[in-house]
This record gives C-alpha cells, sequence and structure tokens, in this order.
C-alpha cells in the first residue's frame, strides 16, 4: 500500500474518531441514575435520563427500563431501548435492591465502574422495600434521595464498595424522613438499622458528618454537626453546635438520654462485628501490628459549646462514657 493510502486511510479514521468523539451532547442520552432491583427471579434496571425534549421549564426526565437474567444483561437491554447514544457522564447515584448483600453490591458495583466509569461524586443506596413503577416514581426517587445526602450531609461512593475486603456499608432510602444504613458483611447476613444508630453508623463510616434525629422514643429531636476521633480503638464522637429539643411536656435531661442511647447504639454496632466496617482494627494493627486482636472498642461523646466567634471558642466540654461516669 503505497503511503499516500495508508495517510489517507489514518486521515479517515482519525475523522471518523472525532465525529464520534465530538458528538453534541445534546443528541446523546444522559443518564443521571440507574437503578436495579430484583423481580421474581430476575434482575429489573431502570435508566433515569435527562429528557431533552421536556421543554424549558425545569429539569425533565425520561426512563428505559428493563429486565433480564442477570444484571449486566437488564442493563444491556434498558440501554437497547434507546436511539441514541449513551452518556454516563453526568451518572451521579446508583441504587442497589433492598435484599442486597455483601457479593450483590460487589457484582453491581464492578458492572457499574466497568460500564459507565462514573465519576467520584457517583452516590450509592439501597432502595427501600416498596414496589416501584419505575416510570412513576424513578424521579421522586432520584430527587428524594439526592435531598437526603444534602440535608444529612450524606455520602457514600461508589468507591465505598470496595475499600474493604470483608465487608462494606451504604446508606438505605426509605420514604419517612431520614435514612436507613445497611451494613453488608461478607461472610454474614445484611443488617440494617434505622433512626439514630443509622446515622452514627454513618458517621463512623466517613459518610455523615450531622446528626439530625428523633430520640428518646421520639420525644425530642437532636440536631447537630459530628466529628470523629480515634485513638486507637477509643474513639471521640464530638458534637458541636449541638440543639436538643424537647417533644413532650416533661423538663427531661435531654443530653443523658443522648448520650445513654448513642453509647447502646454504638455497643451494638460494634459487638460481634463481622467485618472491620469502622476500621478500628485496621487503626489497630497500624500502631501495634498486624494480627494483633483490637480491645474492646469504647466511645465518648463530647459536647462543644456553640461557636460564639469563627476564632474562639471555649474550652469547656462535657463526657460521657459507657458507664456513665463523667470525666
Amino acid at each position: 500500500m503505497s503511503v499516500q493510502k495508508v495517510k489517507a486511510c489514518l486521515i479517515l479514521c482519525v475523522a471518523v474518531l472525532l465525529c464520534g468523539c465530538g458528538q453534541a451532547l445534546s443528541e446523546r442520552e444522559i443518564v443521571r441514575a440507574v437503578f436495579f432491583a430484583q423481580q421474581q427471579g430476575q434482575y429489573s434496571v431502570c435508566l433515569l435520563l435527562a429528557d431533552q425534549n421536556g421543554g424549558e421549564d425545569g429539569v425533565h426526565y425520561k426512563t428505559a427500563s428493563a429486565r433480564g437474567a442477570t444484571p449486566a444483561q437488564a442493563l444491556h437491554l434498558a440501554e437497547d431501548t434507546l436511539p441514541g447514544q449513551l452518556y454516563y457522564g453526568l451518572l451521579d447515584l446508583a441504587a442497589l435492591p433492598p435484599d442486597s448483600d455483601w457479593q450483590t453490591a460487589q457484582t453491581l458495583g464492578t458492572l457499574l465502574y466497568d460500564k459507565a466509569q462514573p465519576a467520584p461524586e457517583l452516590s450509592v443506596f439501597v432502595l427501600d422495600d416498596a414496589a416501584h413503577s419505575w416510570a412513576q416514581d424513578a424521579a421522586n426517587l432520584y430527587e428524594d434521595m439526592k435531598a437526603v445526602e444534602q440535608e444529612y450531609a450524606l455520602h457514600c461512593g461508589l468507591q465505598q464498595l470496595f475499600t474493604q475486603a470483608d465487608g462494606c456499608a451504604m446508606p438505605g432510602y426509605h420514604t419517612d424522613s431520614g435514612y436507613d444504613f445497611y451494613l453488608l458483611a461478607k461472610d454474614a447476613p445484611a443488617r440494617r438499622v434505622s433512626g439514630l444508630p443509622a446515622q452514627l453508623a454513618a458517621v463512623l463510616c466517613g459518610q455523615a458528618d450531622i446528626f439530625f434525629s428523633a430520640y428518646h422514643d421520639g420525644q425530642a429531636l437532636c440536631k447537630s454537626e459530628v466529628n470523629v476521633t480515634v485513638e486507637d480503638t477509643a474513639v471521640q464522637l464530638h458534637l458541636r453546635d449541638c440543639t436538643l429539643q424537647s417533644l413532650a411536656d416533661a423538663d427531661d435531661d435531654l443530653q443523658g438520654f443522648l448520650c445513654t442511647e448513642l453509647q447502646h447504639a454504638f455497643a451494638a454496632l460494634t459487638n460481634d462485628a463481622k467485618a472491620d466496617f469502622f476500621h478500628l482494627q485496621f487503626w489497630h494493627e497500624n500502631l501495634y501490628g498486624v494480627g494483633r486482636e483490637a480491645p474492646a472498642p469504647t466511645l465518648v461523646v463530647v459536647f462543644e459549646p456553640e461557636r460564639l466567634h469563627e476564632t474562639f471558642r471555649l474550652a469547656f466540654v462535657f463526657y460521657c462514657i459507657v458507664d456513665g461516669r463523667e470525666i
């Protein structure tokens, strides 16, 4: 083949590639969310897409869905229902089935990585148990989950499914306020917690930094910024700008009740844990060597005063620990 023909072939190939890469975003099918469910022994997948022909009055969505014997097959069939080229660059939410275990999370997470190569902003939730109609519910599910993320300063990125070999953890969606939290150990059944324990688990996993939850049997409300510090397996939970509100007529010890519930939740989350969800074993081995068994973890709740000035803070703090003593 002559040099001229080789050059012509190369130019043609480059032109084809540029045309493909240069396709206007308005001509593509822009995927914003992927929902997975299991129905009647099959997987159901729904793609929530931006509807670019929906008009200029607000944000519009459309859906594409399909069923398959495997998640990969269902996703492929859903993609095939769309006429345009798919674009996953703006994908920022994935929802897993409500009965997900560790293996399911790994399978679906790997599928998303391989298929979509999503940005780090992609968030992961577990769906609730309700039966959803994708066409009617997908847009509301997406908006609700993004609102929960914003209200509770919550984020579980897709990469967090793979940071530990023995388990992973992620928030769960439900229609009421707040969120659930799932602890998926590799060699144990999935565990779901709700309410204040769910928010504590999210904070300990580094996926949230706000408490906004009822406690004391629904008779009190806590809203607080939260920060965690760890020394070996001693965990300090710093509550900053904490507001405790009574929802009953009684003038109860709201701080004491909150401490007690946090201690009980911490004990339940860490006793007989099937995976190092909160990285306590990891930090212990970094201090004392691989294979050294970590002692039983303890929790100290620190109430920090409200900020009187951005550069000034009172030095007094209150501690409550497992046995109720004050330091």
